[in-house]
């Protein structure tokens, strides 16, 4: 086995770097380990471990020669007073389980700079080009909700879209049950609708998800539209718990939006799952 290494910047996907990991394994695409993340100001971020917050990024298992690249890269040579990040080993956990995996960081904090908004790079470079296209999966396809809201106006749907390597689960709970979440899934895909969105949409749904109180992360996922990999802004629940059957209010909400793009088949696995869990309770 090779040495499993956590990426948190321009390594990761679709960045200038992650041409030294093209032939490297993808372990978990939504890893995360405990860190702050800053903006250096240079077009690549800097990690610290000077507190537990979030910093969200890719886990990958590479061989030597990789790793070797990647040290210079990242100007580590084990001799701290020169290096210019250092390198350590750090539980890093992911949907797929616990993980032991080197990581690069700043040894001490850098003056005049910015913290990176939810601890993820591809997030903020993505909200950097303006307001993304945005991949909902649960009750935000159901547009009465929206048009309740005074909202409908500001999303306009463009079609389906999948996201491979990804599973449809109910980890979060409210009063009534269970909330729609994603979750790293080998040889599964979520099927959601594409939206183009407005400033305005954006701020309704990072209320409605719960950013600010800690329920939900906006983050980036690859979908599938239209024959192209895109990059979209979808949300993720934070703190996942074992599953709870969501309410019929709110699976009505999933198959009501749903049904207008989505599969006949993956609508009915959306149900087959409800009633397992209806079931098990």
């Amino acid at each position: 086995m090779g040495q499993l290494v956590f990426v948190y910047g321009t390594l990761r996907r679709y960045e200038r770097n992650h041409h030294l990991l093209e032939d490297a394994k993808l372990v978990s695409q939504q890893a995360w380990t405990k860190g702050r993340l800053i903006d250096t100001g240079y077009d690549y971020p800097a990690m610290l471990l000077d507190n537990d917050d979030h910093v969200y990024g890719e886990l990958y298992e590479v061989d030597h020669d990789v790793l070797k690249q990647i040290d210079k890269l990242e100007g580590y040579q084990g001799i701290s007073e020169t290096d210019h990040y250092q390198r350590t080993e750090q539980l890093v956990l992911s949907d797929l389980g616990e993980f032991k995996a080197l990581l690069y960081y700043y040894p001490k904090e850098v003056q005049n700079t910015e913290e990176i908004p939810f601890g993820d790079w591809r997030l903020k470079k993505l909200l950097d080009q303006g307001t993304p296209h945005y991949f909902a999966y649960g009750s935000c396809m159901d547009h009465e909700r929206i048009e309740k809201a005074g909202m409908l106006t500001q999303f306009k749907t463009l079609g389906l879209g999948l996201l491979p390597e990804h599973e449809l689960r109910f980890t979060v709970r409210a009063d009534d049950g269970g909330r729609a979440d994603i979750v790293e899934m080998s040889g599964h895909q979520v099927e959601g609708i594409v939206y183009e969105i407005t400033e305005q949409a954006l701020k309704y749904l990072y209320n409605r998800e719960g950013v600010y109180i800690g329920l939900y992360r906006p983050a980036v996922v690859d979908v599938t539209f239209n024959g192209e990999i895109l990059n979209m802004l979808t949300f993720i629940v934070i703190d996942k718990l074992e599953e709870i059957a969501p309410p019929d209010h709110y699976l009505n909400e999933i198959v009501r939006g749903g049904k207008r793009h989505l599969s006949e088949t993956y609508l009915k696995q959306i149900n087959s799952r409800v009633e397992r869990l209806r079931a098990g309770d």
